[in-house]
């Protein structure tokens, strides 16, 4: 390689996380498809007009992979479907959010450059009514706004449409969509045909683009912060770190049909157990930031007041990473510049800012020595800066592209085929542990948010790790990849304050419905907290278990809260019925019925009775038919409902729960005998436990979680039974006031532990809902297993208490321990 010359290796990141809902086969997001008519395509087609740019693509796997289901018909997205209905067969759900939802991109750069979109946007604005043809032209100016802008100019059907531009028809909206199709399923072939050209390297990453460091151990963020909070429960499975990147080398040779011999971490964060993962792997190279390389060496990239690197030398060129013997090459990308183009250079004229990124390469180029050949790594993401650029940045492209091209100074390379040819001369015996955000790893964990998402993550881990070390089920029954999409970067980035989507409520629900069918594959009930929300600020409530309240019996909601604390059943389906809620005080459970459309009494007058059927999961327990009514009506006994604006209605428990602990009901709709319509409709029933003092306890605590003030100040007494099995022997918790404090104290004599820890009271309802749901709980880095039987309360003091089982090993554990391991324990 010539040493006059500067390498300059442009690395674009393309990623989306994993929005689909496997047991629903729904994205709940459409920024796969979209960015693949734009961005995913245009990044590289556009090389084809400069057979001399060379350049390297991350395309992560849980992309690629939705792609592919988008491909083979095992996906769609909401807004797909919202824009492939008829504008006739719309509801009024799916009119309000297409005009809620079909504004979601850069309106002054891509949605106004066409008239008829401005002023539907302006109509919204006014509040005003839209006709069906406003809808039908929302629905095709939103699809056509994303398409590559070259792409839309250059086929002949969608030129035209922009020329039309307004009245258009359900035969060209179909169309268009065939037009996105059409990209999408020659993405692949493109990719690859240019990678075999050698015009460009594909890497990969983790697969469902995990921070590895906290996958191998959540206490790696205390490396760059020692200060920093930590979750409840330690997370550490350094085998689902090598997971996801052999799932991720392997997907890409499936899809490229070639050994990948670089990869990029998950948002460049590296460890020195990351680098000897990749090591053991044969990756050859990984990419992360210029602050890991200042930390690693102990010494800071220094840059003048313009942003030029006062010490060149050190970071243009790739390092040989050993540990103990396990060795990687790395490269530093240079964040100054990357950052330029992703943040700045769209708010300056196109030639301008292209001539102002060659010349700082220059700049670079003139201030290094002539003693090797250097290599500058400009990495950044390839997709979501460009919706703020004229034209997509097309023009800035071109412009940079052929300043490059014509230049006798600067050459464009791969990544992979500089190291090929230039092997590391220095090597770093260390890696620092962070990531690109000021090289640590606090924007996926620390804040409360974060933490309670790794909890939750922890809590279900450890539960299946427990379960396939028990055979309690069979491991290769276990939907993993759902467990992975979990362990995925971006819900932990959108929690807490230091980021924010506008949409992190519906981040929160992905996360939990990802956990959620982990346990619906094993076909067993999960854990009730993964219906308990994380985000605090407009939360999605689509299911929960009910908190312990009393409604009154009238037909109306009394009151804006009054059903706030019940579960909640938002019925999405085309149905009579809106809405469906239960609860429960410690004696009634009490059902609520919401409409569809207008009153419920208007809607019973028309002939149509109300059926409630109970049972337990082998035989019927007990029926009820309600006929039309307007008044309350005491069905037998202590049964009473009323029918009003809605329905509601009041069973006792002693009528239901007979010898059972938990129920099923449904609901039926009849007219005459025939069945209308029958809920839920997907599966036998909903499921109601029967509610005890614990309930009551959760929910005294629910109503106290905003007090950021008060905590939980948490003693427990564990058994070491054998090597990696805990057992609880007893807890304490006491509600204070107190200022959070997340330690951990730990004492222990012989095999009694004592810890002692201050949670949130939001830890703290998880921590009694996974005692309860799981039977196990986790301090400290010990998960303790906790057969838990059922609550009694005394005064204001809730005891739990354990299982026959566990007080018989208790009791023979400690009658056998010598004197001093004597423990006095409340049952």
């Amino acid at each position: 390689m010539d040493e006059n010359k500067l390498y300059v290796a442009f690395v674009w990141h393309m990623h989306q996380p994993y929005y689909k809902d496997t047991f629903n086969n729904l994205s709940l997001f459409p920024w796969v498809r979209l960015h693949a008519i734009k961005n995913y395509y245009n990044m590289v087609s556009i090389l084809k007009n400069f057979p001399k740019i060379k350049q390297t693509f991350n395309l992560v796997p849980s992309l690629l992979m939705q792609i592919e289901e988008y491909l083979n018909g095992t996906t769609t997205d909401l807004w797909l479907k919202n824009t492939l209905k008829r504008v006739d067969d719309l509801n009024e759900d799916e009119r309000k959010f297409i005009k809620d939802n079909f504004f979601l991109l850069n309106k002054e750069k891509m949605g106004f450059i066409f008239d008829r979109f401005k002023e539907l946007y302006d109509k919204k604005l006014k509040n005003e009514d839209y006709s069906n043809q406003d809808y039908l032209d929302l629905q095709v100016l939103y699809n056509l706004a994303w398409f590559d802008p070259e792409f839309r100019e250059k086929d002949e059907f969608l030129r035209g449409l922009c020329k039309k531009g307004r009245f258009f028809s359900e035969e060209e909206k179909t169309k268009v969509i065939e037009k996105q199709f059409y990209i999408i399923k020659n993405l692949f072939s493109l990719y690859k045909e240019m990678q075999d050209s050698g015009q460009i390297e594909i890497i990969f990453s983790p697969f469902f683009h995990p921070i590895l460091p906290l996958l191998v151990s959540t206490e790696n963020a205390k490396i760059s912060t020692p200060d920093l909070p930590l979750p409840s429960f330690a997370f550490s499975y350094p085998e689902d770190a090598k997971t996801q990147i052999i799932l991720g080398r392997e997907y890409y040779k499936k899809i490229f049909s070639k050994e990948p011999i670089g990869m990029w971490p998950s948002e460049e964060a590296v460890s020195p157990e990351v680098i000897t993962l990749c090591s053991d792997l044969n990756i050859k190279w990984i990419i992360t930031d210029e602050k890991i390389l200042g930390k690693t060496i102990g010494k800071e990239i220094v840059r003048d007041r313009d942003g030029n690197v006062l010490n060149p030398e050190i970071l243009y060129k790739p390092y040989r990473v050993n540990i103990n013997g396990k060795e990687v090459n790395v490269v530093f990308r240079d964040q100054f510049l990357s950052d330029r183009i992703g943040f700045v250079y769209m708010n300056m004229n196109p030639y301008d800012a292209a001539k102002d990124l060659y010349e700082r390469i220059i700049k670079i180029k003139d201030r290094l020595p002539k003693d090797q050949s250097y290599l500058l790594t400009i990495a950044l993401d390839g997709e979501n800066c460009w919706e703020y650029y004229d034209n997509d940045g097309r023009d800035f492209l071109r412009h940079l592209y052929t300043l490059i091209e014509e230049s006798n100074e600067v050459e464009t390379t791969t990544v992979g085929d500089f190291i090929l040819r230039n092997p590391p001369k220095d090597t770093l015996n260390y890696i620092f542990t962070g990531s690109w955000i000021n090289a640590d790893l606090t924007t996926w964990i620390g804040e409360l948010e974060e933490n309670l998402a790794w909890d939750y993550l922890s809590l279900v881990r450890a539960y299946l790790e427990r379960g396939i070390r028990k055979t309690y089920f069979d491991k290769d029954s276990l939907d993993w990849k759902s467990l992975w999409a979990a362990e995925g970067s971006d819900w932990f980035w959108w929690y807490g304050d230091d980021q924010d989507s506008g949409h992190d409520e519906i981040f929160d629900y992905i996360f939990r419905v990802h956990l959620k069918n982990v346990f619906k594959s094993l076909n067993r009930d999960y854990p009730t907290f993964l219906d308990f929300p994380i985000v605090f600020k407009n939360p999605i409530w689509k299911s929960r278990e009910s908190f312990i309240f009393t409604p009154k019996i009238d037909g109306k909601v009394s009151f804006q809260e009054e059903w706030m604390l019940s579960s909640l059943n938002l019925l999405e389906e085309d149905g009579l019925i809106k809405g469906i809620y239960y609860g429960y005080d410690l004696e009634n459970i009490y059902i609520r019925i919401d409409i569809k459309n207008g009153k419920a009494c208007d809607f019973f007058n028309k002939g149509i009775s109300l059926k409630l059927n109970f049972r337990d999961y082998t035989k019927e327990i007990l029926s009820l038919e309600i006929p039309k009514d307007n008044n309350k009506t005491s069905l037998r006994e202590d049964i009473f409902w009323a029918l009003d604006e809605i329905v509601e209605i009041k069973v006792p428990f002693s009528m239901i729960f007979l010898n059972n602990e938990k129920l099923l009901f449904n609901i039926q709709l009849l007219k005459d005998t025939k069945i209308l319509e029958s809920y839920p409709k997907d599966s036998k029933g909903f499921k109601v436990r029967k509610p005890g003092f614990l309930e009551e306890l959760i929910t005294k605590l629910y109503l106290q979680r905003e007090n950021n003030k008060k905590v939980a100040v948490i003693e427990s007494f564990i058994l070491k039974r054998k090597e990696g099995e805990f057992y609880n022997l007893y807890t304490k918790a006491v509600i204070e006031d107190k200022d959070f404090d997340n330690n951990v104290d730990l004492s222990f004599s012989g095999d009694i532990f004592k810890i002692r820890k201050i949670v949130y009271l939001d830890e703290l309802i998880l921590f009694l809902r996974a005692l309860r749901d799981l039977n196990i709980f986790i301090l400290s880095n010990y998960t303790v297993f906790y057969p838990f039987a059922y609550a009694e309360k005394f005064n204001n003091l809730y005891i739990l208490k354990p299982k026959n089982s566990m007080r018989r090993f208790i009791n023979t554990y400690i009658s056998k321990c010598h004197e001093e391991k004597n423990l006095n324990v409340e049952m």
